[in-house]
């Protein structure tokens, strides 16, 4: 896990990270988690333009790093430029799905069917009475397949995925997926249903319809000013890989300063503390509240039917009226909250200082690591907070920033940036 913030007024934004990254492993004993503490999760997206980018969950992409893929997009994007935010975004995903160097065909082949496999299995597995007979256990994998398959085929396709790119999928790695799951029946005993076929198209479309799910996502981050940009911007993805051939990419929300809007904070991954500061209750709070309330007020129509003498039973739509009382109630909260801590929060970061944005943005990921530390039996949020300020005119400054290696001890490679930029 991590936590990340980004804070924009109309004279920069400001984005920082921590460094925790956990790494799971499964072993015979079940998963083991490793904790480190050296992550780069901000990266300068062009060596000549203001545009950064952030990452949180998922640390790679098809087995690359994502530090090995922006800065190879940063080497091909060299002094080209974008009008807007959103274009250096979609010149990135553009820049995923041909990249054949980084992301060969036959390792995009192996993740995918190696998913779809395990998708199938998944849907399959059971603990089988060894008294039953096979044709029991197969006729209920049959059944299990067919209804997954309805359910699957009435869900929508991912953005960039089509229903034409759906049956060339299938068509030419069917085979090889059955092949797959013979081995896999081979070495530990599966019971299989009787269509391998249907099995395997339906492994493969759990992957093609829900490719987070399956193979892993990716929080992507762009902050920063495009060319016709006046005033800075951020816009957030969810990066579900490169499916196929095909690179799915949700986007979550696109914020921008503007005359109106003069200032926004944001929070990704662990965000308590950063929603705590900013609105004044934390999204775990809030959801605590309103679950005690909304069995707090189901009682008490219960107790109030009671004391008259009646069945809350007879009520007409009781639920529907709680649930109209809670909405309104957490609305009225909600207000609150926005009144009396969103609103000057943002006033006063409407008008900080960029280097007091900086601290403020270093304070909040120190604030929710301490919380983890205090909390929780594992530290995910922790190590050295990098923090980032981009403006238009001076482009991307580290306010914080780590390094693996003492700058002092390493003048040449200094000299090699200064060349490199030139």
């Amino acid at each position: 896990m991590t936590s990340e913030v980004c804070l924009m007024n109309r004279l920069a934004v400001v984005i920082a990270a921590d460094s925790a990254t956990t790494v799971t492993h499964w072993t015979e004993r079940g998963s083991e988690e490793r904790y480190f503490k050296g992550a780069n999760k901000i990266f300068q997206l062009s060596d000549h333009h203001p545009v950064g980018l952030m990452i949180f969950d998922s640390a790679d992409i098809l087995r690359v790093p994502w530090e090995i893929v922006v800065k190879s997009f940063r080497h091909e994007l060299a002094k080209k430029s974008f009008n807007s935010l959103s274009e250096y975004a979609a010149e990135f995903f553009s820049f995923l799905e041909k990249s054949p160097r980084l992301f060969p065909p036959e390792i995009q082949k192996a993740v995918f069917l190696d998913n779809a496999r395990s998708a199938a299995i998944r849907v399959t597995i059971r603990q089988h009475n060894p008294d039953e007979p096979d044709a029991d256990r197969v006729a209920l994998n049959d059944n299990l397949v067919a209804t997954r398959r309805v359910e699957l085929e009435a869900r929508p396709l991912p953005p960039n995925i089509d229903q034409a790119h759906v049956e060339q999928t299938l068509a030419l790695w069917r085979e090889d997926l059955i092949k797959l799951l013979d081995e896999w029946k081979e070495a530990f005993g599966a019971s299989y249903p009787s269509d391998m076929v249907a099995y395997a198209d339906l492994g493969m479309l759990e992957v093609l319809k829900d490719p987070g799910k399956q193979m892993g996502k990716t929080g992507l981050v762009f902050a920063g000013f495009g060319d016709h940009d006046i005033f800075p911007a951020f816009c957030e993805f969810r990066s579900c890989g490169i499916v196929a051939g095909k690179h799915v990419a949700i986007e979550v929300k696109q914020v921008a300063i503007t005359h109106e809007t003069p200032a926004w904070l944001d929070s990704f991954a662990q965000t308590d503390m950063s929603d705590t500061f900013s609105m004044g209750i934390s999204r775990d709070v809030y959801t605590s509240v309103m679950n005690t309330m909304n069995d707090g007020l189901n009682e008490f129509a219960k107790a109030v039917a009671t004391a008259v003498g009646a069945d809350a039973a007879i009520v007409p739509d009781l639920p529907a009226k709680v649930s109209a009382a809670l909405a309104e109630m957490g609305e009225s909260i909600m207000a609150e909250a926005r009144r009396e801590h969103a609103i000057p929060m943002r006033r006063v970061l409407g008008v900080l200082p960029v280097d007091e944005m900086a601290d403020l943005a270093e304070t909040l990921i120190n604030l929710q690591s301490l919380k983890e530390k205090v909390t929780k039996k594992s530290e995910t949020v922790g190590g050295p907070v990098d923090v980032a300020i981009i403006t238009k005119n001076e482009g991307l400054l580290w306010a914080k920033r780590k390094h693996f290696f003492d700058m002092e001890l390493n003048s040449r490679f200094a000299l090699r940036q200064q060349t490199r930029l030139v």
